[in-house]
């Protein structure tokens, strides 16, 4: 039985930050419903690319939920929200504070009294008071890694910041808001009951920085590497995941966790060539940073002379770690993601067999729930609510009404 088998999760949440939440939730077993609003649904669901107009966004973080399509400005939208959560463990949603939920009469003081075992799970931009709330400022992945000094890492050709191309903030802040949904759950398993919780993508992207932020709340922005910046960093180690061209692509090298004169001995031995270790300029780590450019003109010429499958295991030889750059279509076809059964398979109503990458979670005792493609809109409606305890003549009157599609 799946570990989350029994929670039911009355899920608002909308296009990334909550749904890569509710859906660590629904790949355990939970009861994931997705409410969603009249002529459109999750917003997700107009981003493409498309197959036969089903969005595979949409598609990728909405496995195993289940879908009712309500309109909420009518009472007796409403009226269905309340049948639901008498039977709701977890209510989710990743509005701006102070907006959609408040305006409806579904925020936590409007609620907690009459549900007091319920757990009221918000994500936000940037936490639920405070400046940017009082501002009405969205929040946005790109708004959080330019706040968070995370932009200010990655510096572009034209030596500007720079967003990194995936959504670091929401698949992070989906994860706290996961976990903090879990802390919850057990909270309530002694205390019989729930309770509000909250994360940001902000606070979501600084706790990312722990190496980062201590230095400077400790030893103040001195300019040197905290140990996380890497070969990218001005004043990070050389041989901390530089990159490396060779005969047929690139070759990511991290050489790390011993002496750096012995690294620079086991480096030679890899690549079959002398004077490494022996030179002034890379005698120390200190002295590498200073001089790293020439270290990585010494080192590229000798790896450009092989291909990256024949250069891996000589570096592995010497415990060195390497890994070839690779496209994320290329990753999809290593075999160890088919050993960790990261590669699911799902029938869609429409499309037919689709596949994804599943959950990385793996537990013995309590093994995933068996995956089902991501609801159409609205397919669940008439199921969810005769669960509710909504006859078939109340279902046709509500149809009737506009107030469920």
């Amino acid at each position: 039985m799946p570990a989350l088998d029994g929670v039911r999760v009355l899920d608002f949440t909308q296009v990334i930050f909550g749904p890569a939440a509710t859906q660590v939730l629904a790949d355990h077993g939970a009861e994931v419903i997705k409410v969603e609003r009249p002529g459109g649904g999750d917003l997700a669901r107009a981003f493409g690319p498309w197959i036969q107009e089903q969005s595979l966004p949409f598609a990728s973080l909405n496995r195993s939920k289940r879908s009712v399509v309500l309109d909420l400005k009518k009472p007796e939208g409403l009226a269905v929200i309340h049948r639901l959560l008498e039977n709701t463990d977890v209510l989710a949603h990743n509005f701006r504070s102070g907006a959609v939920m408040e305006k409806l009469g579904l925020d936590y003081e409007a609620l907690k009294e009459r549900y007091p075992r319920l757990i009221y799970a918000v994500g936000t931009g940037y936490g639920s008071q405070g400046p940017y709330v009082e501002r009405n400022k969205g929040g946005h992945e790109s708004m959080a890694q330019a706040l968070s000094g995370m932009a200010d890492r990655f510096i572009g050709a034209n030596g500007t910041p720079q967003r990194l191309p995936y959504t670091v903030a929401d698949f992070n802040g989906g994860m706290l808001l996961a976990q903090g949904i879990l802390l919850a759950l057990v909270a309530r398993g002694r205390t019989g009951e729930g309770q509000y919780l909250e994360t940001s993508l902000l606070d979501g992207m600084m706790s990312m920085q722990a190496w980062t932020t201590s230095k400077i709340l400790n030893l103040g922005d001195d300019g040197e590497d905290d140990g996380s910046g890497g070969a990218t960093h001005p004043r990070g180690n050389p041989l901390d995941g530089a990159v490396f061209r060779t005969v047929d692509g690139f070759l990511m090298v991290t050489a790390l966790f011993r002496p750096f004169d012995r690294l620079l001995g086991d480096l030679q031995e890899a690549l079959g060539i002398e004077g490494l270790s022996g030179d002034p300029r890379f005698v120390t780590l200190e002295e590498a940073k200073n001089h790293r450019e020439a270290l990585w003109a010494l080192l590229a010429p000798v790896v450009a002379e092989k291909t990256t499958d024949e250069w891996i295991p000589l570096f592995e030889a010497q415990d060195i770690l390497v890994a070839p750059v690779r496209s994320t279509a290329e990753a999809l076809a290593d075999p160890q993601l088919e050993v960790n059964e990261m590669l699911i398979e799902v029938e869609h109503p429409q499309l037919g067999k689709m596949r994804h990458v599943g959950t990385p979670l793996r537990l013995k005792g309590t093994p995933a729930a068996q995956a089902t493609a991501a609801p159409l809109a609205g397919e669940d409606t008439e199921v969810m609510l005769g669960k509710a305890g909504y006859t078939a003549t109340e279902i046709v009157m509500l149809r009737e009404q506009g107030v469920i599609l």
